[in-house]
Formats: structure tokens, C-alpha cells, sequence
């Protein structure tokens, strides 16, 4: 099970898999037939596999207050949770770092797919002795980032999942600025080209400290920014 995410690529990276894995079990020949199955679809699906006993192992990915409600209802049939919840991925720059590496890696990591991927760049904790030259480059890379139809070639950011995620994406950002955070980006994109499509701007908030809106996993491409002197102070 996957929640969330951009649809339109999710779909083509599940089909390319399936029939990476076609080939594989066709080199083999001892696998038995429709060993892997797609099925696409709403919480309906989700809810049918997690409560059916034909389905001994309920590997999930989501958020943390989905993996409560499918970790009771497995349990109830006595089969067994693999549960990936709730993941706020962080990176540490240090004084040493090659700054034009670290540019690429945030950005493919931090706004890649929307920000809509449990692998996603969400906290980034910089060396105060780099802080000031990494922003910079940092906010620029951003401001060039190109948005717009997943489908189409070159294109890095795609929509949000539907208006609820960008609802979603501006309550954590104004929480982060009520929190003392400074913002770059984080607003509507391409609304006049896609007004039934919730694309944004990749935000970056500069926070004081970790509040609790950094520490939770909001599904959408904000990248809080802290600073940090000691590597144990990172860690």
C-alpha cells in the first residue's frame, strides 16, 4: 500500500517495475504465474487487502495515523504489519561539504515529485560556517526549478495530489512563520494554465529551531532550513 503522491508518475514507475520484474521471473521460469499484481485505487482498495485473509503480510506506506488504523485491523486476522510511517528525512551539510553536489542533491531530493514521497528532503541542517554561502545558490536553484506536467520531459515538480494537500502545505507554512520561520516560495503556481491543478512554488523556511511543524511530515515540497555548530548538536 502507497499514499499520496504524484498519481501520474507513481503509475508509470509501478507499471515499468511490474514489467521489470516480468522479465526477471520469465529468465528464472520457476515463479509462479501473476506473482505480481498493480491495482490502482482509492481507500476502498487499501481497506479490501488490509482486511482480506488471503493476504498474510500488509506491507504500508503512509502516514502515522494510517499505519494505526491498519495495524489494528491486521491484527485482528493475525497477520502481520510492515509499516514505513511518517518518515521526515533530514540531511547535515557540513564545513566540508562540496557545495555544488549538496545544491543538486537537495533540490532533486527536497522537490522532486511534489515534496509527495516518503523519501523526500524535508529538514536540512546546515553548518553555520556554510549556512551563508549554501542559502543563496540554494533559494536560486529554486526559483529555476521547472514546474509543470509530470508527463512532459525536463519537468522536476508536478502538481500536488488535489486541493486538500495544498491546503495542507499552507497551514504548515503559516505555522512555520508563526513559529518565527522565514519563508522563500511556497505559493500557487500555473494557475492560470491549470486552474482545476494545485501546483506550488517549493518552499524553503529558514526556522530558529526544530518546532513541531518541522517535526511533522507535511506532503509537499518545504524544505525547513536550521543551523547547527557541533555535529552531535546535528545528529
Amino acid at each position: 500500500l502507497a499514499a499520496g503522491g504524484d498519481v501520474h508518475r507513481h503509475h508509470r514507475l509501478v507499471l515499468r517495475r511490474q514489467r521489470i520484474f516480468e522479465r526477471a521471473v520469465a529468465r528464472f521460469g520457476d515463479a509462479p504465474a501473476d506473482l505480481l499484481q498493480v491495482v490502482n485505487g482509492g481507500r476502498d482498495v487499501g481497506e479490501a487487502l488490509v482486511a482480506s485473509p488471503l493476504v498474510p503480510i500488509v506491507s504500508a506506506t503512509g502516514s502515522t495515523r494510517m499505519g494505526r488504523e491498519v495495524a489494528l485491523k491486521v491484527a485482528e486476522r493475525f497477520a502481520r504489519p510492515i509499516l514505513e510511517l511518517g518518515g521526515n528525512n533530514a540531511m547535515i551539510v557540513a564545513p566540508s561539504a562540496d557545495l555544488d553536489m549538496a545544491v543538486r542533491a537537495i533540490v532533486f531530493s527536497a522537490v522532486g515529485t511534489c515534496g509527495q514521497r516518503c523519501t523526500t528532503l524535508r529538514r536540512l541542517i546546515v553548518h553555520k560556517d556554510v549556512r551563508d554561502t549554501l542559502l543563496p545558490r540554494l533559494k536560486a536553484a529554486y526559483a529555476s526549478v521547472p514546474i509543470g506536467n509530470p508527463l512532459e520531459s525536463g519537468v522536476l515538480v508536478g502538481p500536488l495530489n488535489d486541493k486538500g494537500a495544498y491546503e495542507g502545505m499552507q497551514r504548515a507554512l503559516e505555522q512555520a512563520k508563526a513559529d518565527g520561520g522565514v519563508m522563500t516560495g511556497g505559493g500557487r503556481a500555473l494557475a492560470e494554465r491549470y486552474p482545476d491543478a494545485w501546483y506550488v512554488q517549493p518552499a524553503i523556511v529558514e526556522m530558529p529551531g526544530q518546532t513541531d511543524i518541522v517535526r511533522h511530515e507535511t506532503f509537499a515540497p518545504i524544505l525547513y532550513v536550521l543551523t547547527y555548530e557541533t555535529l552531535e548538536e546535528a545528529i
